[in-house]
């Protein structure tokens, strides 16, 4: 694992979780808060927050994340609210997500289903122009 002391104090404050260049890792890992992931994983990566998959990073496997940002390389299906693959960031598999940003130069092979927030609570168009009463969902 790479030495937590090179890390530079923005660096090291933003992260809650790293793994080095020369990890790696089978299995399946739970992430509380911030990551950053210069590795290689083989499995699964759940991530309750923003996760970075820098440029020396391979994972081989789902990852699913508040938000995730490649710059390395993703091999299996990703999930998460906001993802953003950035040069020289590859993913091959599909994303389920609000909002895909995709930098020039990097590379998307897969497919992709953009989900809204809170598709429960919009109405949808058909029961507005029937005319009907239709009854509003209370939060």
């Amino acid at each position: 694992m790479a030495d937590p002391s090179k890390l530079t104090t923005t660096q090291a404050s933003n992260v809650g979780a790293y793994l080095g260049p020369g990890t790696k890792i089978n299995g399946k890992l739970l992430f509380e808060g911030t990551a950053s992931i210069d590795g290689e994983i083989e499995g699964e990566a759940l991530i309750h927050g923003n996760v970075t998959v820098g440029e020396r990073a391979t994972i081989k496997g789902k990852i699913a994340a508040t938000s995730i940002l490649v710059k390395g390389k993703v091999m299996g299906d990703i999930q998460a609210d906001k993802v953003e693959i950035q040069p020289p960031g590859v993913v091959a598999g599909d994303i389920t997500t609000q909002s895909l940003i995709i930098g020039d130069g990097a590379i998307f092979d897969g497919q992709c289903a953009m989900k809204k927030e809170k598709e429960g609570k919009v109405l949808p168009l058909r029961q507005e122009a029937s005319g009907g009463s239709a009854k509003e969902s209370s939060s």
